[in-house]
């Protein structure tokens, strides 16, 4: 079954499918949602998620922006890429070509976990950068500097595995991962959206994807170049995430020349899923103090 095909056997319950479009960018076939207009916002999701993970907070922003939301390559119904394709920075050139496809130049973007490492890089790299980023609960130091070397390693074997997905996305371990899963986040989410990542952790493709990105994601370089982001860095921490402790966002927001750290309670790791218009009023904030 193609990407493709596995959309279109699941867009009648998907959220926001209305808004769903595939876009062909050099080698990547992006299944990406696109709604509204206005001002546009780019918004990445984190590893193991897909574009559904920001149905909420799009719904609510299309009103007044154009709202860009890609499943990441590998991610969702996006496409697979072999291991040394992946990358923060190698993305970064992916959402670039992406974005001249829909011939979009955001002016904000929001990330979620990895999401916001890729927000990062994306926002050093390219020749337009965006006025300012939101992250939620970023993952830019998530297993700690100690354990960050040991945990790439382990990364990059399991990603190499042809088995492992296939394991993994079996009828008889998949309920017990999705539950584990979601229950480790520290959040409690609908089950509309339990639903849709019990379809993605059942796609051997989407969690050799995951593991994939997880392998290439090389964070300690982007840690190195956060002192030259001179632009307006929000990095929201959810009190209540077991996923990454808010604490290791205030000392990403330390090293950021515009950084600015804040404490949301209560919210798990999900926590845009669980309060999207949450996280509508804090991008509001961004936006306005940063709209030229």
């Amino acid at each position: 079954m193609t990407q493709r095909e596995a959309w279109a056997a699941v867009a009648p319950f998907w959220p926001e499918s209305a808004s769903s479009q595939f876009v062909q960018a050099g080698a990547i076939d992006f299944h990406v949602q696109v709604s509204g207009s206005g001002p546009e916002v780019l918004l990445l999701h984190g590893a193991g998620a897909s574009s559904h993970s920001f149905s909420g907070l799009a719904a609510l922003l299309s009103r007044d922006y154009r709202v860009i939301v890609p499943d990441l390559p590998g991610q969702g119904f996006s496409t697979l890429l072999p291991p040394e394709s992946v990358g923060l920075a190698p993305f970064a050139e992916y959402l670039e070509a992406l974005l001249a496809e829909l011939n979009a130049r955001p002016k904000w973007l929001i990330g979620h976990s990895a999401g916001a490492a890729l927000a990062a890089q994306y926002a050093l790299q390219t020749a337009s950068p965006p006025q300012g980023i939101l992250c939620i609960n970023p993952a830019f130091i998530p297993f700690g500097a100690s354990a960050a070397p040991l945990f790439s390693k382990a990364a990059r074997w399991l990603a190499g595995s042809r088995l492992l997905p296939k394991v993994l996305a079996s009828r008889g371990l998949r309920w017990r991962a999705t539950s584990s899963m979601l229950a480790d986040t520290g959040s409690s989410i609908d089950a509309t959206m339990s639903r849709c990542y019990d379809v993605l952790l059942s796609d051997p493709e989407h969690i050799s994807g995951t593991l994939r990105m997880m392998a290439g994601w090389d964070l300690p370089p982007l840690l190195a170049q956060l002192p030259s982001l001179q632009l307006p860095v929000w990095l929201a921490a959810s009190a209540g995430d077991r996923t990454i402790p808010p604490e290791r966002s205030i000392t990403v927001a330390d090293a950021l020349p515009c950084g600015r750290f804040i404490r949301v309670p209560v919210l798990g790791h999900l926590a845009h899923e669980e309060d999207p218009a949450l996280f509508e009023s804090l991008f509001r904030e961004l936006a306005t103090q940063t709209t030229a």
